[in-house]
C-alpha cells in the first residue's frame, strides 16, 4: 500500500465519497502550468497565486461536475431545500477539486460533512389531539347566597399547540358526597395567543340549598373539552359553606359630631336552620373617600370596625377620618363558621345601601379652663402674667387673649395666636383693674367660648 503521502490516497478517498470503485479510479493530468486559455482562471478560487504548487492532482471536470451535482441535488432534497440553494457551492466545490488537488480533497470532505450536518427531517409528527389542558386554578367567592366560580379559561393544548377549535366547559357541583351534577354548560371559544390568557366566570345562586338544610358544603369542579368531546381531567375541586348570613342591615345613617363621623344601623340575626356548622355573626363596618376626592380612581375600602352580635342597633363614631373630605360608609354582615373538625372561615352576606357624608368641622375647641391672672413685675417694669390648662384637641391651632377694664368691652390684644398656654401682658398701667378671658382656636379657625373671667390690679 502507498505511503499517506502518495497522491493516490486521497483520490481514492474522494472517489470512494463520490460513488467511484477501485476499479474507475479517477485519472489524473501531468503537473502543468496554468495558462491563460484555461476557463478555470477566471474564478476566484483559480487564482494565481496558486500556480507555483508543485505536482498538483487535477480531476477531470465533466466526469467529477456529474458526481458532485448528483449528491449536491440528493442532500438538498433531504434537507428540504431546492437544489438551486447548492448552485453555487457545487461550482466553487467542482473548482476545488479541480484546482487544489489534495487540498480541494480536504474541502469536498468538509463541505460533504456540513451538508450531512444538515440532517434529514425527523419522522413525522403525529396531529394534534387538540385537547384543551385542564384547569388547575378553579376558585370560589362567596358574597350573601350567590357563589362566584373564576378560573383561567386553557390557552394551550396538552400538546404545546394553541386551542384553535372551540369546545365547552362543563361546570359540575356536589352537594356533602352525594354525586356530582352538570349545573351549567360554557362556550369555549378559540385560543388566539398563548399570552393572552381569559378568566371565565360562572354565578350560582345558593338561597334554595341552604334554605332546604341539604348540606353544609358544596363543592364545584369544572371540565375543559374539546370539539369532540374529549378533555385532558377535570380541575382542582373547591368547596363553599352552606352557612346562613344576616340580611343587609336597614336604616344606615351618617353624621358629622366633634369627635368625627357617627353611623347608625339596625341589625337583625338571620333564621336558623340544622347545620353541623356552628356560626356567630358580626357587622363590618367600611368606609371609603368618594371618588371625586380621591386623588387616583376609586378608592378602597377600609374596615372602620367590625362590631359583634348583640341585640343593640348598630353605632359607632369613626374619630379616624380627615377633616373636609367626603366619605362613603356601608355596613356588611359577617357569618364566622366554624366546622366539627375546626375547619373555619367566614361569609360576607350583602352590603347594606351606601351613604355619603361630608366631614366638614364646624365644630370649635372647648373653652380654655384654669386661666389665672398675677402682677409679677416691679415699678419699673409692669406687666401682668397670665395662665391656663392647656386644650387637649389635635387640631387645636393656639389661643386668643380678651381684656378689658371696669366699664368697657373685651378686646383682644393679641396680633397672632399664642401657641403656649401661657402669655405676659406689658400693656398695663398702675393703679388701674384689669379683667382676662381666654379662647381657644382651631386650624379651620373655629373659636371657642370665651373662658371664664379672671382679674388682677397693677399697684
Amino acid at each position: 500500500m502507498e505511503s499517506s503521502g502518495s497522491p493516490e490516497l486521497p483520490k481514492l478517498v474522494i472517489a470512494k465519497i463520490l460513488g467511484v470503485g477501485m476499479t474507475a479510479q479517477l485519472p489524473h493530468l501531468k503537473t502543468m502550468n496554468r495558462r491563460p486559455h484555461n476557463p478555470l482562471y477566471n474564478h476566484p478560487l483559480g487564482s494565481s497565486r496558486f500556480s507555483a504548487t508543485p505536482e498538483v492532482t487535477k480531476l477531470q471536470i465533466p466526469f467529477v461536475s456529474i458526481r458532485v451535482n448528483s449528491w449536491l441535488n440528493a442532500f438538498a432534497r433531504g434537507c428540504g431545500l431546492g437544489c438551486g440553494h447548492f448552485a453555487p457551492w457545487r461550482q466553487s466545490t467542482i473548482l476545488a477539486i479541480a484546482n487544489f488537488g489534495n487540498y480541494g480533497n480536504l474541502i469536498v470532505l468538509l463541505s460533504l460533512t456540513l451538508i450531512i450536518a444538515c440532517g434529514s427531517p425527523g419522522a413525522p409528527l403525529p396531529p394534534s389531539l387538540n385537547i384543551p389542558k385542564p384547569v388547575h386554578d378553579l376558585q370560589a367567592a362567596r358574597k350573601g347566597d350567590a357563589v362566584m366560580l373564576s378560573w383561567a379559561s386553557p390557552q394551550q393544548t396538552t400538546d404545546g399547540a394553541l386551542v384553535g377549535k372551540g369546545g365547552k366547559i362543563i361546570v359540575r357541583r356536589a352537594i356533602e358526597n352525594q354525586p356530582a351534577e352538570v349545573i351549567r354548560e360554557l362556550p369555549l371559544p378559540p385560543a388566539l395567543k398563548s399570552d393572552q390568557g381569559q378568566t371565565a366566570n360562572f354565578q350560582e345562586s345558593l338561597a334554595a340549598m341552604i334554605a332546604s338544610g341539604a348540606g353544609d358544603f358544596a363543592g364545584y369542579t369544572v371540565e375543559v373539552t374539546n370539539s369532540l368531546g374529549r378533555s385532558a381531567g377535570i380541575s382542582n375541586r373547591v368547596t363553599v359553606p352552606l352557612v346562613v348570613t344576616p340580611p343587609a342591615p336597614a336604616g344606615v345613617l351618617a353624621k358629622v359630631v366633634p369627635e368625627g363621623v357617627s353611623i347608625t344601623w339596625i341589625r337583625s340575626k338571620p333564621q336558623e336552620r340544622p347545620s353541623q356548622l356552628t356560626a356567630q355573626y358580626a357587622w363590618r363596618l367600611k368606609r371609603r373617600l368618594k371618588e371625586a376626592e380621591a386623588k387616583s380612581g376609586a378608592s378602597k375600602p377600609v374596615v372602620v370596625a367590625q362590631l359583634e352580635s348583640g341585640n343593640q342597633d348598630g353605632a359607632f363614631v369613626d374619630k379616624s377620618i380627615e377633616w373636609e373630605k367626603q366619605y362613603e360608609y356601608w355596613v356588611t354582615p359577617v357569618t364566622l363558621w366554624q366546622a366539627a373538625g375546626g375547619e373555619k372561615g367566614e361569609v360576607e352576606g350583602d352590603d347594606s345601601s351606601i351613604v355619603t357624608v361630608t366631614a366638614r368641622d364646624i365644630f370649635p375647641p372647648a373653652a380654655p379652663a384654669g386661666v389665672q391672672a398675677v402682677f409679677s413685675g416691679s415699678s419699673q417694669n409692669l406687666f401682668i402674667d397670665l395662665t391656663w390648662s392647656p386644650n387637649t384637641e389635635a387640631d387645636l391651632a393656639g389661643y386668643n387673649i380678651y381684656r378689658h377694664t371696669e366699664g368697657s368691652q373685651p378686646q383682644k390684644i393679641n396680633t397672632a395666636l399664642i401657641k403656649s398656654p401661657s402669655f405676659r401682658d406689658t400693656g398695663v398701667g398702675p393703679g388701674t383693674k384689669y379683667f382676662y378671658t381666654i379662647s381657644a382656636v382651631d386650624l379651620r379657625a373655629n373659636e371657642s367660648k370665651q373662658s371664664e373671667e379672671t382679674s388682677e390690679t397693677v399697684p
